[in-house]
């Protein structure tokens, strides 16, 4: 059977409303798509064959605290491949920056090879909700609450931590919006950026018509007299 996807969003889109079509509370120990290739849920799903099986997962990538790294372990799944991230459990104090772009990184590629990837957690509602928001913030150029509000319009019971992951996403926010801006100048904008003349280069001096005296500082080069 093939898979529905949902429509991802459109690049940039905000305000994105909260709008979800159905809800049942029994839905939250299952699993939910949110953009192509991307399933997002708790991490018992990866116990339930059925399921991984209706969504053709092929990758597990798995958010978890070190508290938590006895229970959602690597399992034996028939080629079904494992990546763990593993954040500090006080979210709110650390920096947690350099996992989300490692996670974003690897969901891209996953995406570019057209595999289905599950983001889980220990309940799906937390911290995969919180990466799968940090991968559409740094892909799609959402803002971090449309971000949010996008991951909860598939998967209702999606809540990041009002204290830890919604804070960590507001800061993530300002990097993907710079990431965004260096892609839009350009290969060309960023090779003159690498060229530019260190300042006090003579080459750059000269071209300005500066030269340096004796005590270093740069002046003008005084200008020759029309004969």
């Amino acid at each position: 059977m093939e898979i529905e996807w949902p429509q991802p969003p459109q690049y940039g889109a905000g305000p994105i409303q909260l709008c979800v079509p159905a809800w049942a509370y029994d839905d939250r120990y299952l699993g939910q798509p949110v953009v192509p290739h991307i399933v997002t849920g708790p991490y018992h799903l990866v116990r339930n064959p059925d399921f991984l099986a209706q969504y053709g997962i092929q990758v597990i990538l798995c958010i978890r605290d070190p508290s938590e790294m006895r229970f959602l372990r690597e399992r034996d799944l028939g080629g079904i491949a494992f990546h763990f991230l593993d954040v500090p459990t006080d979210v709110h104090r650390a920096n947690i920056i350099p996992q989300f772009t490692q996670a974003t990184a690897i969901l891209a590629q996953l995406v570019a090879e057209r595999r289905n990837v599950l983001v889980c957690c220990s309940d799906g509602i937390d911290k995969s909700a919180s990466f799968v928001a940090a991968y559409l913030m740094d892909t799609y150029g959402l803002r971090a609450l449309d971000a949010i509000t996008f991951v909860q319009n598939h998967r209702y019971c999606a809540t990041p931590s009002a204290n830890g992951y919604r804070i960590k996403l507001l800061e993530y926010e300002p990097i993907c919006a710079a990431r965004a801006a260096t892609a839009a100048a350009g290969p060309a904008a960023q090779d003159r950026r690498l060229r530019r003349p260190a300042e006090g280069d003579p080459e750059d001096d000269c071209a300005q018509g500066l030269a340096t005296d004796v005590t270093g500082r740069r002046i003008p080069v005084p200008k020759k007299r029309a004969k």
